[in-house]
């Protein structure tokens, strides 16, 4: 990181932030959907998150 430009470091850490904002939004729909969710729920969920998954490898994220 230390030969990164000015330009290159801030892509770097508003690419990281995303990443932070984007887990942290998955953690709290397992956590919500964990303490307030059915079984069917749980599995839509778990449907979504891997479908999520899926597509980013695809894009190449």
């Amino acid at each position: 990181m230390l030969g990164y430009t000015l330009g290159q470091l801030n892509a770097f850490l508003a690419a990281d932030s995303r990443l932070e904002r984007e887990r942290l939004s998955t953690q709290l729909a397992v956590m919500t959907t964990a303490a307030q969710g059915n079984r069917e729920g749980i599995r839509q969920l778990q449907a979504e998150l891997q479908q999520g998954m899926r597509d980013e490898d695809r894009s190449g994220r």
